[in-house]
């Protein structure tokens, strides 16, 4: 099955928001060789974790459907804001070798058909995203780094397939559906072997094409990458 930009994706995306009152280390979950200004920045007392549900075209002519759970973590790039996923676990091959082209670090947790996409028990994370109801506020209001672009790294050079540096997706044709904030069943959630508590739940339905990925500076030097 080939794998081919554009493609378009439907998504149910749920954020938990962590603001701790000491840094949690993400750096050892970075893949290796991240640049040093940005392994430096791994170390936050806020983050966000997303587990989404989706559906995306892989060709033209080819689908999947896959459950992955991102963790992000907001950094600054020359000047600009960015979120920075420093890992991504995901169910679907396909979908881990089109993140690692664009630059995301993803690895493969096998499909466990009996167990609630909206949890995750795996390395040194448990989490369970599963809603007790929904909050009665109508419309969330979403976190500044919702809406920051994500930064990608690149580096690697097989064969033609060649790409070094700092990426950021080209979306085309956003859609948000629907935003609902959302009261978790469990607040307390395990990340990097780290008790942490969530300060904001919330879910998203959302439609977008992924078109490209591209530099995200307009110009990188070579202290960027």
């Amino acid at each position: 099955m080939p794998i081919n930009l554009p493609n378009d994706f439907l998504c149910t995306a749920t954020t938990a928001v962590f603001d701790e009152p000491s840094p949690v280390d993400f750096r050892h979950l970075a893949q290796p060789g991240l640049p040093e200004l940005l392994l430096e920045q791994l170390s936050v007392r806020r983050f966000l974790v997303t587990t989404s549900i989706v559906t995306s075209t892989v060709s033209a002519e080819h689908s999947i459907s896959f459950v992955e759970t991102l963790f992000k973590v907001p950094v600054s790039l020359g000047g600009r804001d960015f979120l920075f996923p420093v890992v991504t676990y995901v169910d679907h091959e396909y979908s881990l070798v089109r993140g690692y082209l664009m630059g995301f670090n993803k690895l493969l947790t096998p499909k466990r058909l009996d167990a609630d996409p909206l949890t995750l028990a795996f390395a040194d994370h448990d989490l369970d995203f599963r809603a007790e109801a929904e909050d009665p506020s109508t419309t969330p209001q979403l976190p500044a780094e919702q809406d920051y672009p994500m930064l990608l790294w690149t580096d690697y050079s097989v064969g033609p397939a060649r790409s070094h540096g700092f990426m950021t997706l080209d979306i085309d044709a956003y859609c948000r559906r629907q935003v609902r904030s959302l009261a978790a069943e469990r607040a307390v959630q395990t990340v990097s072997g780290r008790k942490v508590a969530a300060r904001q739940l919330y879910v998203i339905e959302d439609t977008f094409t992924i078109r490209d990925v591209l530099p995200a500076l307009a110009q990188e030097t070579g202290d960027l990458s």
